[in-house]
Parts: structure tokens; C-alpha cells; sequence
């Protein structure tokens, strides 16, 4: 019956067979899976390997890429440096960036937090780049000289290189360097303690190996990925535990006020009124 109510086990016996469904229809190697209720961790486990080669298991303590949940976490501190006063949505970024290079139309933080700014996406194989950027502002090099896809406002145009902007008027507004203001900001206050930077030449305790699929569906070991020209958009590993943690500072106003939550959840229509989700 869909309308009976499960106790909290029961729920957690279903899901779990929902889990290992998924996994045996996917070939999903390991992943691992935290649900609260009420603000209070009620299920935390991990299922499979994190490594199929050495037979590790996958835990409630392995760290996979949390990929473009990356974004969410660099717009809370936006939001943050918003809240205390620090920067401006709506004025022209080149107030906290002045060598920004001035393209044929106004960017604001708005027009890069909503994705529609006009910010490029990825070339070519730039999306499993190799290469090692040692700053922010190394990695906005990418694209810092190129032109704008659309006048900003106009479209809704994801964009991960949009956020590494955002990242480095975050450093540029709060004088801080992204990574460290996020520990000082976000983790530490939510006690986010597996969270980190996916650093490629750092020993980091219960990270996952990573896979990828062959042409012919089989799992193979993923290519050689550089995260650091993406941290603000794409760079973060992470236990299941503190994504909840941080998922529910966000829906319980712990860490923002709710103002401040509803303005950054709000949908930022085009400027002619179209929708962007």
C-alpha cells in the first residue's frame, strides 16, 4: 500500500533495496547514500567499493566527486558576502575585479550566480583537462579573454566557468583565497569535516577511485582529471553525511537568513520574462 506510513526502519529496509536495484541495473561500482529527518541523520551507509581493483568496500566515510553540487556551495558564500554588506548583485563586476577584462556588455554577480551571464562553457576536452592551475585566477585565464556567448540578462546559459568567476570576485570581495574562505565560512561552522578540495597530488583519506563506462557499457577506470581549474563549479569531494549537514543548514536557515535563502532560491527570470528553472 503507497499510502502506508513505514517506520523509520522499514523505510530504510526499502531504500535499501532500492539502492542495490539501482546499482545492479546501472553497474554503479560503489556510492554510498545519508537521509535525515527534521534536521536529525537518521540513515548513513555504504554500498559496494570504493575501489574495485584492492576490493576496499564503499563506507559512510568514503569522499566521491560531488561535482556541480560544488555550485551551491559557492553561492552560499556569495551569499554571504551579499548578507554582510560586502558586495553588490547588480553592479558591474569589474567594481571588485578591475582587470577583468570589459566585454561588449555589463556582467553582474546576478547574471553569473543564475547563469546568464553569457559566460562560455567547455572546449573541446576541456571538461577532463589534465593540467594543474595553481590559483583562481590561473584557471579564469581559460576564458578570461573570451568573448560573451549572449548579451547577459537575455538567456539562461549553464555555465561551470561562470562560477569560477564568481570564485574569484569572492577572493578579490572577502580578501580571502576561495578555498580557505569556504573551510572558514561554510565547513567549519557546519562541521563539514570530510568535505575537501579533490587535490590530484594530496594523500586524502577515504577517497573513492573513479570510474567511467566503455563504449560496450563496461567499468573502466576514469582518465586522469585535474580538478583545479574548477574548484568553485565542479571540484569538491565529500561524504553523503555533509551534504546533508550542509543541505540542511540551507533549508533550516542555520547558516544564512532566510531572506537571504529565499532571495538565492528565487528563479531569476530573462529579461524578457522567460523562465530559467
Amino acid at each position: 500500500d503507497s499510502l502506508k506510513t513505514l517506520t523509520i526502519d522499514e523505510a530504510i529496509s526499502l531504500s535499501r533495496e532500492t539502492v542495490l536495484e539501482f546499482m545492479k541495473q546501472n553497474k554503479v561500482p560503489g556510492m554510498s547514500v545519508a537521509a535525515s529527518i527534521n534536521d536529525e541523520l537518521v540513515w548513513s551507509e555504504g554500498f559496494g567499493f570504493a575501489d574495485l581493483e584492492n576490493g576496499v568496500p564503499s563506507t559512510k566515510h568514503t569522499k566521491f566527486r560531488i561535482a556541480s553540487i560544488s555550485k551551491p556551495i559557492t553561492a552560499t558564500a556569495l551569499a554571504l558576502l551579499y548578507e554582510r554588506g560586502i558586495v553588490d548583485l547588480d553592479t558591474a563586476i569589474q567594481k571588485y575585479l578591475p582587470t577583468f577584462p570589459e566585454k561588449r556588455w555589463k556582467i553582474t554577480l546576478r547574471n553569473l550566480a543564475s547563469h546568464q551571464a553569457g559566460i562560455r562553457g567547455y572546449n573541446d576536452d576541456e571538461f577532463l583537462s589534465n593540467q594543474h592551475y595553481d590559483s583562481v585566477s590561473n584557471a579564469v585565464d581559460i576564458f578570461r579573454d573570451d568573448t560573451l556567448v549572449f548579451k547577459p540578462g537575455t538567456k539562461y546559459g549553464y555555465s561551470t566557468y561562470g562560477y569560477n568567476l564568481i570564485s574569484e570576485i569572492i577572493e578579490a570581495a572577502s580578501g580571502t583565497d576561495f578555498l580557505t574562505f569556504v573551510q572558514k565560512n561554510i565547513f567549519d561552522p557546519l562541521n563539514m569535516k570530510s568535505i575537501i578540495a579533490d587535490h590530484t597530488d594530496s594523500l586524502i583519506s577515504h577517497r573513492s577511485s573513479f570510474y567511467s563506462y566503455s563504449d560496450n557499457g563496461e567499468i573502466i577506470n576514469s582518465k586522469f582529471v585535474d580538478i583545479s581549474n574548477k574548484w568553485a563549479g565542479g571540484g569538491f569531494i565529500s561524504n553523503a553525511e555533509d551534504l546533508v549537514k550542509f543541505g540542511n543548514a540551507i533549508i533550516y536557515n542555520s547558516l544564512l537568513k532566510q531572506a537571504t535563502r529565499d532571495l538565492f532560491f528565487a528563479e531569476v527570470l530573462t529579461s524578457s520574462g522567460e523562465k530559467t528553472k
